[in-house]
C-alpha cells in the first residue's frame, strides 16, 4: 500500500476517471473493433528495403511489452492528475487520433511478414509468445508509437508530475518507438502514420478550445454591453421621472 501511494501518490478527481475509462473504451473499440469488419479483407504489406535493413533484436521485448506499459501506466495517471481543461485536452486529443486510426484500420487494413524467431534464450521466448498472441494485423499506425508520442507531446502541460518523470519520458519514449521496428511488430509508414493522427488530435483539439474560447469571450462581452444597457435604461428612467 505504501509502494503504491508513493508510486501514484495524488487521487483523481471524477473528471481524471472519466477521461481514463474514455480512453480505455475508445482504444478497445478502435483495436479489437476493427478487426470484426477486416478479419477476411485484403491486407496490404508496406515493408520497404529500409525495414529489412533494420535488424531484429529479441531483447527489445522488454522496451515493448514492459517498459512501455510502465511509461503509459505513469503517463496518463499523472495526465489525469491535471485540472480539468488540461485533462480534456491530452485526453480528447488521444481519442480524437482514434477517430482517423479507426478510418485507417477499416479501409487500408495492413499486415507484415514478421522473422522466424529460431533463439532459445528467454528474450526469443517471449517474442514467440508476443507473435502468438498478437496477430500482424491493424499496425497502421501503431498504438505503440501513438501513445508514447502523444505523452512526449503533451509534456510541457503537465505541473504535478514529478521532474523524474519529465526527464525520462523523452528517453523512454524514444526507446518505445525503436523497440517496435526491432522487434519487428510494425514498419517504419506506421510510426509515420501515429506521429500524424496524434498531430490531428492536438491540432483538432486546439482549434475546439479556441473557438471555445472565442464563445465564452462573446459570450462575456454580450453579457457586460447588456448589463451597460440596463445602467443606461436605469439612468434614463431615472432622469425622466425627476
Amino acid at each position: 500500500m505504501r509502494l503504491f501511494k508513493l508510486i501514484f501518490p495524488e487521487k483523481l478527481k471524477l473528471h481524471g476517471w472519466l477521461a481514463l475509462a474514455a480512453l480505455i473504451a475508445m482504444n478497445m473499440l478502435t483495436y479489437y473493433g476493427s478487426r470484426l469488419f477486416t478479419s477476411s479483407a485484403h491486407h496490404y504489406d508496406f515493408t520497404t528495403s529500409l525495414d529489412r535493413m533494420i535488424p531484429f533484436i529479441p531483447a527489445t521485448i522488454l522496451i515493448y511489452s514492459v517498459v512501455a506499459y510502465v511509461q503509459w501506466g505513469l503517463g496518463y495517471y499523472w495526465s489525469a492528475c491535471e485540472d480539468k481543461k488540461t485533462v480534456i485536452f491530452i485526453f480528447g486529443a488521444e481519442i480524437l487520433a482514434k477517430v482517423p486510426s479507426m478510418i485507417i484500420f477499416l479501409l487500408i487494413p495492413t499486415t507484415m511478414v514478421r522473422p522466424e524467431v529460431t533463439g532459445t534464450d528467454i528474450f526469443s521466448y517471449f517474442v514467440r509468445l508476443l507473435y502468438t498472441i498478437d496477430l500482424p494485423v491493424t499496425l497502421l499506425p501503431s498504438f505503440h508509437c501513438l501513445e508514447s508520442y502523444l505523452l512526449l507531446r503533451t509534456l510541457p502541460l503537465l505541473k504535478k508530475a514529478p521532474k523524474w518523470y519529465k526527464m525520462l519520458t523523452p528517453i523512454v519514449s524514444s526507446l518505445v518507438i525503436f523497440s517496435i521496428l526491432l522487434v519487428k511488430q510494425h514498419l517504419i509508414v506506421d510510426i509515420i502514420g501515429a506521429v500524424a493522427v496524434c498531430e490531428f488530435g492536438l491540432l483538432t483539439m486546439k482549434i475546439l478550445f479556441k473557438i471555445w474560447s472565442l464563445k465564452k469571450t462573446r459570450s462575456f462581452v454580450k453579457l457586460i454591453r447588456e448589463r451597460n444597457n440596463v445602467k443606461m435604461l436605469q439612468k434614463s428612467l431615472s432622469c425622466d421621472s425627476e
